[in-house]
C-alpha cells in the first residue's frame, strides 16, 4: 500500500514510494552467551579507549582499527551465537523480499565493535558503501536510555541531484530506532544513518557486520555479483 501524506500547505496529496525494508527484531541470548559477549566488549573498552590516543573520543568503533583485526569479531567464540541469529535473520529477510527461491548467498566482511560512552557518545552520518546489507546488535545500553537512536536518513539528492528533502519530510513513519538491549537490526548498507547523542549511566555497547550478497557458486547472473568461488585474483598473473 503507497503510503499518503499531505503537502505543507494541505492542498495536494503526495504519494511516497518505494519504501526502504529495516528489519528489527529483539533476541533472548541465554545469560552465558549475553555475559561472554558483554565481557568481550569491556575488554575492547578498556584495552582501547582507555588508550591516551583514544581517551577523548566519545565512541570507540572497531571498524577504524581494522589493521589490529579489531573488525574480525565474527570470529571469535563469544559471537558465534550471534553470527547463526543474523544467519537466520537475513534468511528471513530475503524470503521476505524475494521470495524462498532467491538464489542468493550472503557473506560476513566483518564484524566490529562499538562503544558509546555514556556522556553523549554518537557517530556521525555515514554509510558502509563496501556491503550490501549492514546489522548492528546492541549488547549492552540502559533499559531505557531515551537517548542514543539508529536514525536513517533520505539521501541528500533525493530528485536526481536536483534538490534535497530534509530527512524528517522524506519519512513518511519510522526512521528512528531505539538501541533497545540484544535488538538486533538489519537494513540496506547504502542507507544513510547515524547514531544520535547518547547519555546513560553506562557505556552502550553494540556490535555491526558488513554482509555481502552474491550469487550461489557458479551461478552468475548478470548484474548480480558473483559468488567469490568464482573470482580469479588477477595478481596471479602479475610478475611484478
Amino acid at each position: 500500500m503507497n503510503s499518503l501524506i499531505s503537502s505543507a500547505n494541505g492542498s495536494m496529496p503526495l504519494h511516497w514510494l518505494f519504501p526502504t525494508p529495516v528489519m528489527q527484531v529483539d533476541l533472548t541470548p541465554d545469560d552465558g552467551i549475553a555475559a561472554a559477549m558483554h565481557q568481550q566488549l569491556e575488554v575492547f573498552d578498556r584495552d582501547v579507549f582507555g588508550d591516551p590516543q583514544f581517551s577523548n573520543r566519545n565512541n570507540l568503533t572497531g571498524d577504524l582499527l581494522g589493521i589490529a583485526g579489531l573488525d574480525q569479531l565474527h570470529r571469535m567464540e563469544a559471537f558465534v551465537w550471534l553470527n547463526h541469529q543474523i544467519a537466520e535473520q537475513v534468511s528471513l529477510y530475503l524470503i521476505d523480499l524475494l521470495g524462498p527461491d532467491h538464489g542468493l548467498e550472503v557473506h560476513i566482511q566483518k564484524a566490529w565493535p562499538v562503544v558509546c560512552s555514556p556522556d553523549g557518545g554518537t557517530i556521525e552520518s555515514h554509510t558502509h558503501r563496501n556491503a550490501q546489507l549492514s546489522a548492528v546488535f546492541y549488547v549492552c545500553t540502559e533499559e531505557d536510555p531515551g537517548s542514543g537512536e539508529l536514525e536513517f536518513q533520505a539521501p541528500d539528492t533525493y530528485f536526481s541531484h536536483v534538490m534535497a528533502i530534509p530527512f524528517r519530510e522524506a519519512t513518511v513513519s519510522g526512521g528512528v530506532f531505539a538501541p533497545k538491549q540484544h535488538r538486533l537490526l538489519l537494513f540496506p548498507s547504502d542507507l544513510r544513518h547515524r547514531v544520535l547523542p547518547y547519555e546513560g549511566g553506562v557505556p552502550r555497547y553494540s556490535v555491526s557486520y558488513d554482509l555481502a550478497v552474491t550469487t550461489a557458486p557458479g551461478q552468475g547472473r548478470e548484474m548480480l555479483t558473483p559468488h567469490p568461488m568464482d573470482w580469479v585474483p588477477l595478481g596471479g598473473f602479475s610478475s611484478t
